[in-house]
């Protein structure tokens, strides 16, 4: 740019030394002035031009290189939130397999949902309650109520609906488990007890929940529910009143091949 304003300046000293001459009144001279002053303009809208095409340049170089930057920056967001929707479904199904045994232990340390806790061992109750020799003149219902969760293709019954027990004593119940389905399933279930305050009395000595079982097509199995309640049920004050237990399997799937 600076080589073409030099120029510029040695014609326009030229031109004005011409003018300063007589025979630069001739109409050869008027030809030659014209000429030059297209010279210049056409100099002059060259070099415009060329600072037009310079800053467009530029601009385009700019956007190119913000467009990469924001394409970057979007890959990089991209593949971050795909890598954090691929963990959150494998913790999903992680969080599916274990909702079980983390149930189980949830309501067995807390007694949440009338599950039954245990500070003392069945058989020392029973061990106890024969060295008293005391004898229990209350009884007690115990119903029995079966479900499956949905997308279970098991029959689920009770094979008895209800059985009477006096506190002390111990009882045996079954249930039923029927595979419907074309493919062999594999199933676990939970249970509790209500009224959930006399839970704590209700003390399971052999049980099928929180095992797996494992049906081929059209199999059919019996489960047995061996059980006892305690003789303290009779002297808390809280049970007054209560004579119904209600015990409650539901089955759910775990897996079918």
């Amino acid at each position: 740019m600076s080589l073409l304003r030099v120029g510029r300046a040695r014609v326009l000293l030229s031109y004005n030394r011409t003018l300063l001459q007589p025979s630069s009144l001739s109409s050869s001279s008027l030809l030659s002035r014209h000429e030059f002053r297209s010279l210049v303009d056409t100099n002059i809208i060259f070099s415009n031009s060329g600072r037009h095409s310079i800053a467009t340049s530029c601009s385009l170089l700019n956007f190119r290189h913000q467009y990469a930057t924001k394409a970057a920056s979007v890959e990089k967001k991209s593949k971050k939130m795909l890598f954090y929707l691929t963990g959150l479904v494998f913790g999903m199904v992680g969080l599916s397999y274990a909702a079980v045994p983390l149930y189980r232990r949830f309501c067995q340390a807390t007694g949440y949902g009338g599950t039954v806790t245990r500070k003392e061992s069945v058989e020392e109750k029973i061990a106890r309650h024969a060295k008293d020799g005391t004898v229990s003149t209350r009884e007690v219902v115990v119903q029995f109520n079966a479900d499956v969760a949905d997308g279970m293709p098991w029959k689920f019954i009770p094979t008895q609906r209800e059985v009477r027990v006096k506190p002390g004593e111990s009882a045996l119940a079954f249930y039923t488990a029927e595979n419907r389905s074309s493919t062999p399933i594999t199933g676990v279930s939970t249970y509790n007890v209500t009224p959930m305050k006399a839970a704590v009395y209700f003390n399971k000595v052999q049980c099928f929940c929180f095992e797996e079982q494992r049906l081929l097509p059209g199999e059919q199995i019996d489960m047995p529910v061996f059980f006892y309640i305690d003789p303290e049920f009779e002297t808390d004050p809280k049970m007054d009143g209560i004579n119904n237990l209600i015990l409650s399997y539901t089955f759910f799937k775990v897996s079918d091949e």
